[in-house]
């Protein structure tokens, strides 16, 4: 059951990449850091699942503790994109800095959470010291969660920009509520395994229905509604830039006399 698992993963991930990979080249510009990190969540679903499918190896093991990662990520650069449209007056220099130090922040949770994980899973001495990074790396991706949830309730009472795209900014930006939800879960889930290290709640070997409900479908759950929201507003960045035309041509249009 838990190779069906694996193989269930892996076929899923690599029919989900295609449409996020036809997302990436239609939301141009503002939308390239969230649609690439989301591609990046599919590639290691896709390696994680076929390094379990032949054996509950190390790999596996680290691959599904940092998968995270990159949908953490993902919606992160999903938030800049709905942002930049449904917000009147984003300072662009601002939300630069802020999205670098959203991505350091999860960085070091990753970094941490693999180089324990690597060492606990090769048993290398001291134990308690490997542990001890591996539930800081976890707390630092817990924090980066919450840190979404608030950037994204702040986003919802933000002025709203007045142009017809800020629709498209606040389909997003539901979206994006709606998979934090599950995201949270995931996260969580991954907290509490690693806190505790119970057997059954090991996301590799453990319990099959714990990581059906606790870890694949959240975020498989997540996925989903980011792609449904991504064809939904796939037009937004091309009518973006038509009104940012339509704008820079009005001051230079001769009144009607």
């Amino acid at each position: 059951m838990t190779n069906g698992l694996s193989t269930a993963e892996l076929v899923i991930y690599v029919i989900l990449i295609i449409p996020i990979l036809y997302l990436l080249v239609k939301h141009g510009r503002n939308g390239l850091l969230g649609w690439l990190f989301l591609s990046f969540f599919c590639v290691l679903r896709i390696v994680g699942g076929g390094l379990a499918i032949k054996s509950s190896s190390p790999a596996a093991t680290i691959i599904s503790n940092v998968g995270l990662s990159p949908l953490l990520l993902a919606t992160g650069g999903l938030l800049h994109e709905a942002r930049s449209y449904r917000i009147h007056g984003l300072d662009a220099k601002i939300e630069q800095v802020l999205s670098l130090l959203f991505h350091m922040l999860v960085v070091a949770g990753v970094a941490l959470t693999a180089a324990g994980s690597a060492k606990l899973e090769h048993h290398q001495q001291p134990i308690d010291k490997d542990e001890s990074i591996v539930k800081a790396g976890i707390a630092l991706l817990t924090v980066s969660w919450g840190v979404l949830a608030g950037w994204t309730a702040q986003s919802f009472t933000a002025p709203r920009a007045t142009h017809n795209v800020a629709r498209a900014g606040t389909l997003l930006l539901s979206s994006i509520g709606l998979a934090l939800v599950f995201i949270g879960i995931r996260v969580f889930y991954s907290l509490v395994a690693l806190s505790t290290e119970r057997a059954s709640l090991n996301p590799t070997t453990g319990s099959l229905a714990i990581r059906v409900v606790l870890g694949f479908l959240p975020e498989l759950i997540a996925t989903l509604i980011y792609i449904a929201a991504g064809f939904a507003t796939q037009n937004a960045a091309r009518q973006a830039r038509g009104e940012a035309d339509d704008t820079s041509r009005k001051p230079h249009q001769a009144p009607y006399v």
